[in-house]
């Protein structure tokens, strides 16, 4: 697959995400797409940490991704392109909804492509510990 179409597909990807649209993204994705935020097992504390398996899984995690944040900045730094691979990092700040408390994180996210140029695992890395400090969650 080309890589700028890889490219262009995690964008739309992406624009859905942030627009709400969320099964029109996952029409990005392989069926059995796994989406794997910060660690892969779940923590009963922070419900968007694990792995979210296929579709369904995927429109979940995004769903509560919403419900926990006022989304603020979201900005790319960086790309680097490779093979059936898009990696970005960059910066965000977003706003937990149930304290108010602003959280700051460099991220970094890895994208992988199968051959039919559709979404197979995305994996999100950010500060993990400064979003439980702006969660308030204690540990």
């Amino acid at each position: 697959m080309q890589s700028s179409s890889n490219t262009q597909t995690l964008d739309q990807f992406i624009a859905h995400i942030f627009m709400g649209e969320y099964e029109q993204a996952m029409q990005r994705c392989d069926e059995n797409v796994k989406f794997v935020v910060f660690r892969e097992n779940t923590d009963s504390q922070v419900p968007i940490y694990g792995t979210h398996s296929g579709k369904d899984e995927g429109v979940d995690f995004f769903k509560n991704l919403a419900k926990m944040f006022e989304f603020g900045d979201f900005i790319m730094e960086e790309s680097i392109v490779a093979d059936n691979y898009v990696i970005r990092f960059g910066k965000l700040a977003h706003t937990v909804k149930h304290t108010g408390k602003v959280f700051n994180s460099l991220w970094s996210m890895i994208v992988c492509f199968n051959d039919a140029g559709e979404i197979e695992l995305y994996r999100m890395h950010e500060d993990t510990a400064a979003l439980e400090a702006a969660m308030q969650i204690s540990r």
